[in-house]
């Protein structure tokens, strides 16, 4: 009789097991990754092109402004915590060019005086932001935002160029000399500051104010304190898609 009953007991447990809802099943599921302009993730790139503003700090040099500028391109996270909120990062390469008046008083970066005189520091760099996203824009997928950030920059590579035009009196004209100094040990290889951009779809007014020296302490001790301009603005264009 023991048989019989085990038997029954097997075909209930079975056919109890075989009822029960797919919920006994586990299935792995794999999340998504979405990435584009109004995704968590987004990557693009961008250039931007910036002007030094008035004032420099001292009496000791005067640039040319209007010529004194820098060029970056570079490539930007952004990822989106809120609809209204993101947080970023970037990296970027950047070329300044700091076109020197060639006056009297005259410092910086020597006190000689020439026809022209420019340095130029390139550097790489990079920036972290956070992100406000402000109103509606029907035209762009980016929308309009507020980023506010800081940057760090590394000179890798820097030089003095100064230019004379000489008088030939072999002819009627005039010879040009061009003489170039580099890897300039009275700058300092690591600058940093703030930036803020303000974006309009591709559109971006940007500015960035270096809070660092660009001078060593002991260039600054020995021939001026003068710094040059610490303001930046221009603009700036995303690639996006």
């Amino acid at each position: 009789m023991k048989f019989p009953k085990l038997l029954l007991f097997l075909l209930f447990t079975s056919s109890f097991a075989f009822a029960q809802p797919d919920t006994l099943k586990v299935k792995k599921e794999r999340k998504k990754v979405e990435f584009g302009p109004n995704k968590t993730h987004y990557v693009h790139a961008y250039f931007n092109f910036l002007f030094a503003t008035p004032p420099e700090e001292g009496n000791d040099a005067d640039i040319f402004y209007g010529k004194t500028h820098s060029i970056s391109y570079g490539v930007r996270y952004r990822f989106k915590i809120a609809d209204f909120f993101a947080v970023g990062a970037g990296l970027n390469y950047t070329y300044y060019a700091w076109h020197f008046k060639q006056t009297e008083n005259k410092k910086i970066p020597t006190s000689a005086l020439y026809d022209k005189e420019k340095l130029k520091i390139n550097t790489l760099g990079a920036d972290v932001f956070i992100r406000f996203k402000i109103g509606k824009n029907k035209k762009s997928s980016v929308g309009n935002y507020i980023d506010a950030g800081a940057y760090a920059d590394w000179d890798y590579y820097d030089s003095r160029q100064f230019t004379n035009f000489v008088n030939n009196t072999n002819s009627d004209g005039y010879s040009t000399y061009t003489g170039i100094n580099s890897k300039l040990n009275y700058l300092n290889k690591i600058n940093y500051g703030a930036e803020l951009r303000l974006g309009y779809g591709k559109i971006v007014l940007f500015g960035k104010y270096r809070l660092s020296d660009m001078f060593t302490p002991d260039y600054k001790q020995l021939v001026s304190n003068t710094e040059l301009p610490r303001l930046m603005i221009g603009l700036e264009i995303g690639l996006h898609k």
